[in-house]
């Protein structure tokens, strides 16, 4: 949008470019992130069930009892608000990377790149920074 424009344009209408492209990014983020989360702790388990029925030789009952024994509802919604701070992240990286950006294509291929490394940055410090609040917490 930077390079077509269509960032000035929305100044010049008078409608912030902040709230029209950078909040929904965020909400999209924030709200999608938790649900790709669930989806795959899913498949992880059915992997588990493929492997430990199909190769170990367990029932799906035995299975499914140790599953849920070992897993807490405290690392269930652990999970899920890391998710939803990563999203934050990637979107302020993406976000922020974009409004930088210069006029030529080039330009867009190198903020995507930077938005990349920015976001995988972030996302490991952030993780670094979850896994001390997580251990002082006895999560």
């Amino acid at each position: 949008m930077k390079v077509t424009q269509e960032i000035d344009a929305l100044t010049t209408m008078g409608i912030s470019p902040i709230e029209f492209l950078v909040v929904p990014r965020i909400f999209g983020l924030v709200l999608m992130m938790p649900l790709l989360c669930l989806y795959a702790d899913f498949v992880g388990i059915l992997g588990g069930v493929t492997v430990g029925v199909g190769m170990l030789g367990l029932t799906l009952r035995s299975y499914f009892e140790q599953t849920i024994g070992v897993v807490s509802f405290a690392a269930l919604i652990g999970g899920l608000v890391k998710s939803m701070v990563y999203g934050v992240l990637i979107a302020i990286a993406g976000c922020y990377e974009g409004f930088q950006c210069g006029q030529s294509s080039s330009a867009v291929g190198d903020a995507a790149t930077a938005a990349v490394v920015s976001a995988i940055v972030m996302i490991v410090f952030a993780c670094g920074i979850f896994a001390v609040m997580f251990n002082i917490l006895g999560v």
